[in-house]
């Protein structure tokens, strides 16, 4: 097997490993566990299971994406997007993917605490940074460094900051308390920490150095009253018809433990979703979890590495159109001969090996659909063959009927001469007009006749 053939058979098996996954649990009835951070179908203390829950007894559909973020753009801005707590960084197309989803009137959550998401929105910063620029605020959102302490609202260590400093809003509405995990803050100079609903007390900051024993803050950490949760329409920015944004900077307050545990953050969590869906539960709640750590030997991994490629460039607006005719292109040297299916040749079936030139004149009668030719050229031919077995000085069909009469008990005289009748008038006009089902059903005749007559 030379290194082509090698590459082909290892590539093959690299495509069915999905389809294998997903075949053996469902043969094997293994059901399939998700432990990873933050997903909504985890249901150990570290996932969003209960969250997942609480918003479809609410009405509203969920839905994961696995594979590419593009796929949002399917909903035409008509679906709620969930990125929380990711650990990959988006890819540009994924960037502007969001921000398509945005201007369509779809609605986008961001919930990130060490600052995976920055180098993500860099480019969406820099893509409206003229409107920004115009609003007096540095980029539309991004989330400081370090580990949010506060010394004033905490439960058991300043690292378990409890919020309680709110601007009037629905998403704060009933919301008394919001207790956060190792969270950090949003930038205060962003356009979202500018629009921030949710504050630290003033003796909070962002400690860097969170193996020291006794934290305090030093020069170059933010202090003071911090934006931990920002929210505006992007019509604020004048982009007309646009949809929603919402940056939290703990991904932790949806998790199973902290979401069962404390009321204000299951109160908060329901008004998310109510604002950003302006109460309509027909549209759906989608979670992207391409972003979290899909084990590798995971359907989930798979599901994203290949079908997320053709799923993204069947949604992406520039490649969609001309895709049918990238993939075509690329396997058509791996595709058979497009020809019509023929059945097997009548000379392969009734001649013997070494009458070459009879077999290439059959094969040119019926693929030119020339089938009385056939019929004249396999009737000669028996004739010829039962005048020499028989030493017969002239064919005579009654002979051959007294020959055959005892070999095949099932056919009657009058039927087989009718037969002969008109096997002898196609041989009379070759140029008619034959159909292939009846040219076949001559040629079982005759094979039937040479092979009890004269084989």
């Amino acid at each position: 097997m030379g290194w082509k053939e090698g590459l082909q058979v290892t590539l093959f098996i690299l495509a069915w490993i999905p389809v294998g996954f997903l075949a053996g649990t469902t043969v094997f009835g293994v059901a399939p566990t998700y432990n990873q951070d933050f997903s909504i179908y985890n249901e150990e203390w570290n996932g969003l299971s209960q969250y997942r829950t609480q918003i479809e007894d609410n009405g509203f559909s969920t839905l994961a994406i696995q594979s590419t973020m593009s796929v949002i753009t399917r909903f035409n801005g008509s679906a709620v997007l969930f990125i929380v707590g990711p650990v990959r960084d988006f890819t540009i197309d994924a960037t502007l993917t969001i921000f398509q989803h945005m201007e369509a009137g779809g609605s986008v959550v961001i919930a990130d605490d060490f600052g995976t998401a920055n180098n993500s929105l860099t480019f969406l910063n820099t893509f409206i940074l003229a409107q920004l620029t115009a609003m007096g605020v540095q980029g539309l959102l991004s989330f400081a460094d370090g580990v949010l302490l506060d010394l004033d609202s905490y439960d058991k260590s300043p690292k378990l900051p409890v919020i309680r400093n709110f601007v009037s809003h629905p998403l704060t509405s009933g919301v008394t308390e919001l207790h956060l995990n190792n969270a950090s803050a949003i930038d205060p100079y962003c356009a979202l920490g500018l629009a921030g609903i949710a504050r630290t007390t003033n003796r909070a900051w962002l400690e860097r150095n969170i193996t020291d024993p006794n934290p305090s803050p030093s020069p170059g950490e933010l202090n003071g009253s911090l934006p931990v949760v920002g929210a505006f329409d992007l019509g604020e920015l004048g982009f007309a018809g646009g949809g929603r944004l919402v940056g939290i900077s703990d991904p932790s307050i949806f998790i199973n433990t902290m979401y069962q545990e404390f009321a204000g953050n299951r109160r908060f969590g329901d008004n998310l979703v109510n604002w950003l869906t302006r109460g309509d539960t027909e549209i759906p709640i989608v979670f992207c979890e391409q972003l979290l750590a899909q084990p590798i030997i995971s359907g989930e991994f798979f599901y994203g590495a290949y079908l997320g490629r053709v799923l993204w460039a069947t949604t992406n607006i520039l490649l969609a159109p001309i895709y049918p005719l990238m993939t075509t292109i690329g396997i058509r040297k791996y595709l058979p001969e497009m020809k019509k299916p023929i059945v097997k040749g009548v000379s392969e079936v009734f001649l013997r090996r070494g009458q070459t030139y009879f077999g290439e004149r059959m094969t040119y009668y019926r693929t030119e659909g020339n089938y009385a030719r056939v019929v004249k050229m396999l009737y000669r031919r028996l004739r010829r063959g039962l005048s020499k077995k028989y030493q017969w000085t002239q064919y005579d069909s009654k002979k051959t009927w007294e020959l055959f009469q005892y070999k095949d008990s099932k056919i009657r005289e009058a039927d087989f001469h009718k037969i002969i009748k008109r096997i002898e008038e196609i041989s009379s006009k070759p140029s008619m007009k034959l159909k292939e089902s009846e040219m076949m059903s001559l040629f079982f005749f005759m094979k039937n006749l040479q092979d009890k007559l004269i084989s």
